[in-house]
């Protein structure tokens, strides 16, 4: 770099802060990977949740008394693909929550009311106050709604 002369330390700036860009770049991704697949994730399982619990219904005409007893339905059968997913919550905390709830209160886990078979997320505000980052198209939209 003898060319450059004094000028090398301007090089040194330019690579430095190209790299902090690359970086930063990177970790950005990473954070809305991690935030849409925990969207994604509880998404789906709660509509395969709803799913079980009209299972649940067909075969037995009434809607089950908690999301335990469906589970527990579930297990009695040789073939548990239809029954194999148990619906959690994934937006509120990093680990899965299946707590139930009988009041949507927006503490997290999931709402379940047996009167109707009415299975939502029990969090009431838009995904944008769960993930500060998170800059999706779902941003604004409510869980409980889904």
């Amino acid at each position: 770099m003898k060319f450059l002369g004094n000028k090398s330390w301007l090089l040194k700036i330019i690579l430095g802060m190209l790299l902090f860009f690359i970086i930063g770049i990177g970790i950005t991704n990473n954070i809305r990977h991690s935030y849409w697949m925990r969207i994604k994730a509880t998404r789906t399982k709660l509509l395969l949740g709803k799913r079980s619990i009209h299972l649940f219904f067909k075969h037995n005409s009434r809607f089950p008394k908690s999301l335990d007893e469906l589970y527990e339905y579930g297990d009695k059968f040789p073939n548990k693909i239809q029954w194999m997913v148990t619906p959690e919550e994934t937006i509120s905390k990093k680990r899965p929550d299946s707590s139930e709830h009988s009041i949507l209160d927006g503490t997290g886990g999931l709402y379940y009311n047996p009167e109707n078979g009415e299975l939502k997320v029990n969090l009431t505000k838009p995904l944008k106050s769960y993930f500060r980052f998170y800059f999706g198209e779902k941003r604004n939209e409510v869980p409980s709604d889904w």
